[in-house]
């Protein structure tokens, strides 16, 4: 039978509230599970937080990369991006074909009047 590591810490915090301490509940996870059982340091840190006064099991929510950034809002923020810089690459692109051709002519101009020159 597997047992969920959500499932290992409402077990922590079972312990916690008998009165035992972070070995004790680590060695009955061992006993238990074997090599399934949470890794000492993690039992540890819930022991700590339970009693420093935590209530929930449940994981927080932690800062920085999400778990999914495969949203429908970020795909077409993605997408919008995307395309705005396609048209920037575009427009840069005429751009500089137009400046090539204005600074074209005036040499071409002045090479057709010195040949033409007596």
């Amino acid at each position: 039978m597997e047992v969920t590591r959500v499932e290992q810490h409402v077990y922590i915090k079972i312990t916690v509230l008998r009165g035992r301490n972070e070995m004790e509940c680590h060695s009955e996870f061992v006993e238990a599970l074997g090599n399934n059982a949470l890794p000492y340091r993690i039992v540890a840190r819930w022991v700590g937080k339970l009693q420093q006064g935590r209530v929930t099991t449940s994981t927080e929510q932690r800062s920085g990369r999400p778990l999914s950034v495969r949203t429908d809002l970020a795909r077409a923020v993605i997408e919008q991006l995307m395309d705005e810089d396609r048209r920037s690459r575009q427009q840069t692109k005429t751009d500089r074909e137009t400046h090539n051709k204005l600074i074209a002519m005036p040499i071409l101009c002045v090479l057709c009047c010195h040949s033409f020159a007596p």
